[in-house]
């Protein structure tokens, strides 16, 4: 994975959150914020029983609320192709980070798309699975869908990887101080508390297993599809 992966993944965001800022106004962004709530309890409570059988209680809140509602990524998107060359003198593969800006983009693009689907068919008032369920099927991109649970499954399969790697894992904690030097101590922030709540998951190849396939059903469900199709 070189820096110009890194580098365009970057402005990719960059780009949608400025086209993100030009759609504002109060009865969107007000939507958007109660639609990324929502979905966040939605997702956690689907994920519960399952976290609580691998001890991954910390994993999903931290894919739930760190990752998806809490996340400044705007160290990185000021400047991407300064960033991509910095991140490469600090770690060997920017892989996982490629992915975690991806996953980003995706979220910002699809929600945004929710939350106008949203107002144009309850433009007031709470969010009800019924709303919420014909929103989806509004909006549709499947495909993006499915990638974004593909590159979950990566994701944690990477840094499992690493958490689970003695070497690696002082390796990465070794890189705070420059991370931190660079202008990218939210970035490595984020990154730590993954290992960390990684590093907590029992049988994490398992969980991580079980979980894609159960988010797989629920893509089904809120598509109308079959189980399993």
């Amino acid at each position: 994975m070189s820096s110009s992966d890194l580098e365009q993944a970057l402005y990719q965001l960059r780009d949608a959150r400025i086209a993100l800022a030009e759609r504002s106004s109060p009865d969107f962004n007000e939507r958007l914020a109660a639609l990324r709530q929502w979905q966040s309890q939605r997702i956690a409570a689907w994920h519960r029983p399952l976290a609580q059988r691998y001890k991954g209680d910390a994993l999903l809140r931290f894919l739930t609320r760190s990752f998806y509602l809490e996340a400044d990524w705007s160290e990185l998107t000021d400047k991407p192709d300064k960033i991509a060359g910095r991140i490469g003198r600090i770690i060997n593969d920017d892989r996982p980070l490629v992915i975690a800006v991806r996953l980003q983009h995706a979220a910002d693009t699809l929600d945004a798309d929710l939350a106008d689907a949203l107002i144009e068919r309850s433009p007031a008032g709470p969010i009800t699975a019924a709303a919420y369920v014909r929103a989806f099927r509004d909006v549709g991109q499947v495909a993006i869908r499915e990638q974004q649970i593909a590159w979950i499954n990566e994701l944690v399969d990477l840094l499992g990887g690493y958490a689970d790697n003695r070497a690696a894992y002082w390796a990465f904690k070794l890189a705070g101080s420059p991370a931190k030097a660079f202008g990218m101590g939210q970035t490595y922030a984020l990154l730590a508390e993954g290992f960390a709540a990684m590093r907590e998951t029992k049988d994490l190849e398992d969980a991580t297993r079980e979980a894609v396939a159960a988010q797989h059903r629920l893509l089904d469900r809120l598509v109308g599809r079959p189980v399993g199709a």
